[in-house]
């Protein structure tokens, strides 16, 4: 569809950094050079403006949002509590092809050689295996979006560093144990708290920009 098409395109300027806060976004242009409608990429915009991308000012224009620190931290819990959800239910539903999975996602982000970007994809990886096996399709969908949003705010680079990823991993390994016995009350306990952590980080690095923004 055109509309999705628009959708991805507009997005990835986005997180990319093409596009900065504040940035106008011309319509007109986008079409021309899309070559499409206005109806389409209309329709992409309000998606990506529901998803916290962009405001869209009634008879002022389309501009590129600069996070809110209240509604990201707001994102974050409520992703927080998606993804304890979903590690609850999977705890119950989790097969051995799936657990071994796990494990060897996490033997590989064992490795101290690998760069942030590397071990920030076998995270979502890890992520996405427990999520797909709680079955909730509705749920799945909502939390990638939310997760999309947070990857945008927290860079790999701030996320993955040092100490805060030695400590995600050691999280990892806690939640893949829990999982592994199937408690579902510890599984779900320990994803909340790795989600905090996410929280604080994100929370960081939006402050900073504030600041920076305000000097």
């Amino acid at each position: 569809m055109k509309k999705d098409e628009a959708y991805r395109y507009i997005k990835n300027l986005i997180i990319q950094g093409k596009w900065h806060p504040e940035k106008s976004i011309n319509v007109t242009e986008l079409g021309d050079y899309l070559n499409m409608s206005r109806t389409p990429i209309h329709r992409a915009l309000s998606q990506l403006a529901e998803e916290g991308y962009l405001d869209i000012i009634p008879q002022v224009g389309v501009f590129v949002k600069r996070p809110d620190p209240k509604e990201v931290l707001e994102r974050v819990y409520v992703c927080a509590n998606l993804d304890a959800l979903m590690t609850e239910e999977a705890a119950r539903l989790m097969n051995k092809e799936d657990l071994a999975y796990l494990e060897k996602l996490l033997q590989t982000m064992d490795n101290p050689h690998l760069s942030p970007e590397d071990y920030a994809a076998l995270n979502i990886k890890f992520h996405k295996t427990i999520y797909h096996a709680s079955g909730y399709s509705y749920t799945i969908k909502l939390a990638k979006q939310l997760w999309d949003y947070l990857n945008y705010l927290g860079t790999p680079e701030l996320l993955f560093i040092s100490d805060r990823r030695k400590r995600s991993q050691v999280e990892h390994w806690l939640i893949y144990y829990a999982l592994k016995d199937k408690n579902s009350k510890l599984a779900k306990e320990l994803v909340e708290l790795h989600m905090r952590r996410v929280a604080d980080v994100i929370d960081e690095v939006i402050t900073k920009s504030k600041q920076a923004v305000s000097s």
